[in-house]
Parts: C-alpha cells; sequence; structure tokens
C-alpha cells in the first residue's frame, strides 16, 4: 500500500474514530497553555476559597495533560504500526513452495 490517501484510510480505521497523534500533541499543548494561565492566576489570588477552587481546576488540567499525552501515546504507536505494515513486503503465494 503506497498510496498516501490509502495509508491515511488504513490509519483512520485503526484509530476507529479516535484523534491522530499530532492532533492530540496540539490539544496537550493548549491545555498545559491553560494550566500555566491559572497557575499564574492562582499565585495572584489572595482569597482562599478562590485560591482552592483554582487549584483544583489546576488538578483537573493536570488529569487532562496525562489522559491525552497517554492517548497520544497510544495513537503514535498505531500510526506507526500501519505505517510499518503497509511497507512491509508482503508474501505472495504463487512464488511459496508447495513442499511446505
Amino acid at each position: 500500500m503506497q498510496d498516501p490517501e490509502e495509508l491515511d484510510q488504513a490509519i483512520d480505521v485503526a484509530l476507529e474514530g479516535a484523534p491522530r497523534a499530532a492532533q492530540l500533541a496540539e490539544m496537550v499543548e493548549t491545555v498545559r497553555e491553560r494550566r500555566e494561565n491559572m497557575a499564574k492566576e492562582l499565585k495572584a489570588e489572595s482569597d482562599p476559597e478562590k485560591q482552592r477552587e483554582i487549584a483544583r481546576r489546576i488538578k483537573e488540567l493536570d488529569r487532562q495533560i496525562t489522559a491525552l499525552s497517554e492517548q497520544r501515546a497510544v495513537s503514535h504507536f498505531v500510526e506507526m504500526s500501519v505505517r510499518a505494515s503497509a511497507h512491509r513486503p508482503h508474501r505472495d503465494p504463487a512464488l511459496e513452495d508447495d513442499d511446505e
């Protein structure tokens, strides 16, 4: 399978609707930026109640970053496996020995 479009379709099928690794990397970066902004907000906040709420939201963002990073690793593995399989030479049954 050398056609890039066929390869993309095969990857999409293998991912079963999950986002590609590159998309997940962008999501991770977006959540990290949001977390960084919230950490600045936490430092600037003087109200203890608001600090607790911001800290809770930061923990949730940390969980999201972890989950998205793990999903990115899985998607990357699937994508690379499909690519490797597509470029692996396939055996031609017509060339097989009948002695086996």
